[in-house]
């Protein structure tokens, strides 16, 4: 009867173990970072770049900055306990990418981008939660988006914050700044103006305009 008792426990144990760990695998859209938590993520260098081969395996690629005639190497990170961290690539397609649905909601009922893929299991959704299709957000671990916050060589830096529709305090919580209750996803129109900063492209407006005058 002891035997018995000790063979089962072990059994017991190992089946728990296995079922907090992440599925994630590597493929070509995206990369898994074992080695890495959030912390780690947000002290990952700057990295400037001329061109995509110059950059690390975990970035999206070369950004190109027109004023200094050089790059930084974008991130697009996102991280909870359970997975840990997984950069998404360049060839990451969100409409398409069923076995790693970022997106996540509070209710089955909130409004959802149309071409946005169905869950069958937990572990297709980052937050390990799918009902009736749709990855739903773990309040006890909150996904976390870790990016480039402003693309220029001199004010590029790595920042983090709660992914959209993460439950939220303030508006310095999320990433996109916007927190009404939970994270809003409109971190471009409110933090970003796309690949050239807003000053980047003010400087090369006055640089335009001061050729022109001297040229007429």
């Amino acid at each position: 009867m002891n035997f018995k008792i000790i063979f089962i426990l072990p059994c017991l144990f190992g089946f728990s173990l296995a079922g907090l760990a992440s599925s994630i695998t590597n493929t070509t859209e995206y990369m898994l970072l074992p080695k890495y938590k959030l912390e780690d993520v947000k002290k990952l260098p700057i990295i400037n770049c001329k061109e995509d081969s110059d950059c690390p395996n975990y970035s999206k690629g070369c950004v190109f900055d027109i004023e200094v005639d050089l790059g930084v190497c974008d991130i697009n990170v996102y991280c909870n306990k359970f997975n840990g961290c997984v950069a998404l690539l360049s060839t990451f397609d969100s409409s398409k990418s069923s076995n790693l649905i970022i997106d996540s909601f509070q209710t089955e009922k909130d409004t959802k981008p149309k071409n946005l893929p169905l869950c069958k299991t937990n572990e297709n959704c980052f937050s390990n939660i799918c009902s009736n299709g749709v990855c739903i957000v773990d309040d006890a671990d909150p996904i976390y988006n870790c990016i480039i916050a402003e693309y220029g060589v001199h004010q590029s830096k790595v920042t983090c914050g709660k992914a959209a529709n993460q439950l939220c305090y303030d508006h310095e919580d999320c990433i996109s700044n916007q927190c009404f209750d939970v994270c809003d996803s409109d971190y471009y129109n409110n933090n970003h103006s796309g690949s050239i900063s807003e000053s980047t492209l003010s400087k090369a407006v006055l640089v335009f305009l001061l050729i022109l005058s001297m040229i007429f």
